[in-house]
């Protein structure tokens, strides 16, 4: 589906070249079936935080969700073809909407909050690193591990690796993306915590609100 443009981040030529992927459209099975970008903490949905969070450090966003999701004025909509095909396919969709000036393209999905404080760490070690082509963070619990979906990536390996990987639908994560060279960034348990449960959703209302 093609991405459908909604004008232009009003500050953006001030920041740096740095895209986002917001991949939003996941059905939240575990806390009922519910949209988890339309999820409220407080008096904000969830996808909401997270844009408006990554504002300093962003300064172009596509988001890949449904179109029952509503998204904000200046932000690019799309969605894989056909719907449903995993993060992977959605990142390739959400890469294919972003203007393609950006140098680095930061990725993460919806229901991660933490990536508001990760976000400017992420591209601050990845700047200090010519050489690789991404950082990820590495936390989580009860062991940190590779957190590809909470990371900054140079457009263009990320782009190549895509194009050659052929049919990116329902395709894993961690295989795609491992071969890329990566710098690991150690990131505290909380900041990669996503929200998955009602726990976890109680628990990040009691942080944000």
């Amino acid at each position: 589906m093609a991405a459908t443009p909604s004008g232009a981040r009003p500050d953006a030529g001030r920041r740096g070249r740095v895209g986002a992927v917001i991949l939003a459209g996941g059905g939240g099975q575990r806390l009922g079936g519910v949209s988890k970008a339309d999820l409220r903490l407080g008096q904000r949905r969830l996808l909401d935080i997270v844009l408006s969070g990554l504002v300093p450090a962003v300064d172009g966003d596509a988001v890949v969700a449904p179109r029952d999701v509503e998204v904000p004025p200046g932000v690019r909509r799309t969605l894989e073809g056909p719907p449903d095909g995993g993060p992977v396919a959605g990142l390739a969709a959400g890469l294919a909407a972003l203007a393609g000036s950006h140098a680095l393209v930061l990725v993460t999905a919806v229901d991660s909050p933490g990536i508001v404080d990760l976000a400017p760490l992420l591209v601050a070690a990845l700047s200090a690193r010519p050489d690789a082509d991404g950082v990820v963070a590495r936390g989580g619990e009860p062991a940190p591990f590779r957190q590809y979906l909470q990371a900054v990536y140079r457009a263009g390996p990320l782009r190549r690796l895509l194009a050659d990987a052929g049919q990116v639908r329902n395709r894993g994560v961690a295989r795609t993306l491992r071969v890329l060279n990566l710098v690991e960034l150690p990131s505290p348990a909380d900041l990669c915590r996503d929200i998955d449960t009602p726990d976890d959703l109680d628990w990040w209302r009691g942080r944000l609100v």
